[in-house]
């Protein structure tokens, strides 16, 4: 090994430690973000992907996308220095070398900083909406009194919850009771009747 490194340029030697150095900085990041410790020591840029963009509604848009972050500059550094240190040991010249390092580190920034944008997109869990009820089949769970409301136990969004409900024409619906959503009320009560048994 030492003769091997000894044999080695000076420009060989650094960018192989470049490389080494940049690489424990990665997989530290990689592991950080696959087990959700995405701020762990102060050490993230936590603007690598932008905040929620929707309310300009471009949600998962170029705008949501950022390639400037310390984890893509980061790779750059990495495949930089790895697509240098190899060209070089590999015979090619320095120029040819420096820009086939130079386009790897830009592959690296691009693929890097879209893999983190993406596994930040999978850690959103989005708004439920009761929109997603209508249709639906549930259960009364606190009796519905006559013109008034109770609550039903539905599927909102894919989760089961419990959500404010009145009686389709002021109708009293005792808990147990499965029903059927009409509609979304307002933003916290829905409609139901009675399913024909």
């Amino acid at each position: 090994m030492e003769v091997w490194w000894t044999a080695l340029s000076t420009l060989n030697q650094g960018l192989y430690i470049l490389a080494v150095f940049f690489s424990v900085f990665f997989v530290w990041q990689l592991v950080s973000a696959l087990i959700g410790l995405g701020g762990a020591a102060g050490l993230v840029d936590v603007s690598d992907v932008a905040t929620d963009s929707t309310d300009d509604g471009q949600d998962g848009s170029v705008a949501a996308f950022k390639l400037l972050s310390l984890r893509s500059l980061i790779a750059f550094g990495m495949l930089f220095g790895w697509a240098g240190a190899l060209y070089l040991e590999s015979g090619q010249e320095v120029a040819t070398t420096m820009v086939y390092a130079v386009v790897w580190g830009a592959a690296g920034m691009v693929l890097v900083s879209y893999f983190f944008h993406t596994i930040r997109r999978l850690e959103e869990t989005g708004n439920p909406s009761l929109e997603t009820c209508i249709g639906t089949e549930g259960e009364v769970y606190i009796d519905i009194p006559e013109n008034g409301a109770g609550q039903v136990r539905v599927v909102e969004s894919g989760v089961v919850t419990v959500v404010s409900a009145r009686g389709r024409d002021g109708t009293a619906i005792p808990s147990k009771t499965p029903v059927k959503v009409l509609q979304v009320l307002d933003a916290t009560t829905v409609e139901v009747e009675l399913i024909d048994s």
